[in-house]
């Protein structure tokens, strides 16, 4: 008797262990079987945004992006400059490719138009909108499934022109007028929408 139920429990024992064994197996063939679909590249060809900074002609604007090949794209924006109307272009180079597979996109550019400003209150007669280069780099984050749309958020470095850094000095000596040095940097922020 003793010897029966004790090849009892061992033909158990044995069912059991196959049993988890045969669980294991399948649950790793499901998991192979559940890959994700590959995502096919999808090249953007243009980029229209809206924001915040001198990528944007100043203050606030539009900016308009056509990305010839997708490590490079030339832009034109336009907007407000605080006193004037604001306007820029330039040229992007992208780190990554400009594609819906990366979500996160770093790239560098340069721009000329409006870059610096001069405001003086209670007396508009100095106020004045230069131009000039602005090298700088920026990150493009993309949402959605199609990561068609998104925040770009960039980091700019204004060059002042001869004309605006005379005219700041100008000012500095006059003892009416009370000026400080502007930024050194530049940030601009906006929403973008890529076709």
């Amino acid at each position: 008797m003793k010897g029966r139920v004790i090849l009892i429990m061992f033909l158990m024992l044995s069912m059991l262990s196959f049993a988890q064994e045969k669980f294991a197996t399948n649950v790793k063939a499901n998991k192979q079987e559940e890959k994700k679909p590959e995502v096919t590249e999808v090249k953007r060809i243009f980029d229209v945004g809206f924001g915040f900074g001198l990528d944007y002609g100043g203050f606030f604007g539009a900016k308009g992006t056509f990305v010839p090949v997708k490590y490079l794209g030339l832009f034109v924006s336009a907007g407000y400059h605080l006193i004037a109307f604001g306007w820029q272009l330039g040229v992007t180079g992208f780190i990554l490719p400009k594609n819906n597979i990366k979500k996160v996109r770093p790239y560098g550019k340069v721009m000329f138009g409006s870059n610096r400003v001069i405001i003086v209150q209670g007396a508009s007669s100095y106020n004045k909108n230069y131009i000039g280069f602005t090298p700088g780099a920026g990150v493009e984050f993309r949402f959605g499934s199609r990561t068609s749309h998104g925040l770009n958020v960039d980091l700019n470095f204004p060059v002042s022109s001869s004309e605006f850094r005379k005219d700041l000095d100008e000012l500095k000596n006059n003892p009416a007028i009370d000026i400080s040095n502007p930024a050194p940097i530049a940030i601009s922020i906006g929403y973008h929408f890529e076709f």
